[in-house]
């Protein structure tokens, strides 16, 4: 198992203690219906990678968490309660010592103008190193 996968895998731990919410399948949103909100997916961004002169790299995960929702009222305060569930249980700036650094660093909120639908896409940063190769 690749470090990214550890690290996403610590996520939906840490996330699935969240009651209330459904988790789909890795990777999809096919199982993602209305009696299924809300619904949290977790997922990879991007990685940039810096190579060091010793032969390691530097490596900084993005993973998206993304909680979809409905509501008959505000949708804003349902998106803001899920954003607010997400970061509660992601305050650990290592995942519990699966990353050197785990931190929030973008937050963003779309609605779904024909239905009482939300999302809340929560990106977190998690910096990790892997080892020099001996030559």
């Amino acid at each position: 198992m690749t470090q990214r996968i550890t690290i996403r895998d610590a996520v939906l731990s840490k996330l699935k203690n969240l009651s209330g919410y459904t988790f789909p399948p890795a990777g999809t949103t096919e199982s993602i219906c209305p009696e299924k909100l809300p619904a949290i997916v977790v997922g990879f961004a991007n990685e940039p990678i810096v190579h060091q002169m010793d032969g390691g790299t530097s490596r900084q995960l993005d993973l998206t968490i993304a909680a979809v929702v409905k509501s008959s009222g505000d949708i804003y305060v349902e998106l803001d309660h899920a954003a607010a569930d997400i970061e509660s249980v992601l305050q650990d700036d290592s995942l519990e010592g699966t990353c050197d650094l785990f931190l929030l660093n973008q937050t963003q909120f779309a609605l779904d103008q024909d239905h009482p639908l939300g999302e809340v896409r929560l990106t977190y940063s998690a910096q990790y190193s892997s080892e020099p190769t001996d030559f």
